[in-house]
């Protein structure tokens, strides 16, 4: 379905579950200048967060309240966003130039949940810690299509190791393909 070099349409959530203007400003600053100028973004916050605050983002970004957890921003991040694939990313990461084509290689299908694979390395150069799961993986890069988790449905509301854990359980069953890929860095 998607070739090599094939520009992916990605629709970024940013999940801000301790606003912070400045960092929300960055992050969608380098979405428009290393993806596209008019990509769909949208950010969500808890929702204990201030009125004021969602005024002063919503002019940033369209923003919206979840819940109380970093999974129930997900959840409704995958609610609000347009069709298509979804990206997640944390407010204050930067996103990295020619993202699309790093993904698009790798996907075969609307079924594909695609993660970055992340290793932490000694003094020495040398890893000592790889997160190469979907259960352990950072949320920075996570892209799901979004027809794929209305067809899967929410995280739960546990921990979020736990609660991707059991989200990847459902998705498997209904034929998701799971795919790490090492060399893509948000942060």
């Amino acid at each position: 379905m998607y070739k090599f070099g094939n520009k992916l349409d990605i629709n970024f959530i940013i999940i801000s579950p301790d606003p912070n203007i400045s960092r929300l400003k960055g992050t969608v600053r380098s979405i428009k200048n290393n993806y596209r100028e008019n990509t769909n973004i949208i950010c969500l916050v808890e929702k204990k967060t201030k009125k004021t605050n969602i005024d002063e983002m919503s002019e940033v970004c369209p923003t919206f309240r979840g819940g109380d957890t970093i999974t129930s921003l997900m959840n409704k991040g995958m609610k609000k966003s347009k069709e298509g694939w979804c990206m997640f990313i944390i407010e204050g990461a930067l996103i990295p130039k020619k993202i699309e084509y790093k993904y698009s290689s790798w996907i075969e299908s609307e079924q594909d949940v695609l993660f970055p694979v992340l290793m932490l390395h000694n003094r020495d150069g040398i890893p000592k810690k790889i997160f190469g799961n979907f259960s352990n993986c950072t949320l920075n890069g996570i892209l799901i299509h979004k027809k794929l988790f209305l067809e899967v449905g929410n995280f739960s509301e546990n921990p979020i190791r736990i609660s991707k854990e059991f989200w990847s359980y459902d998705a498997f069953e209904k034929g998701a393909n799971f795919k790490g890929i090492l060399g893509i860095k948000i942060c």
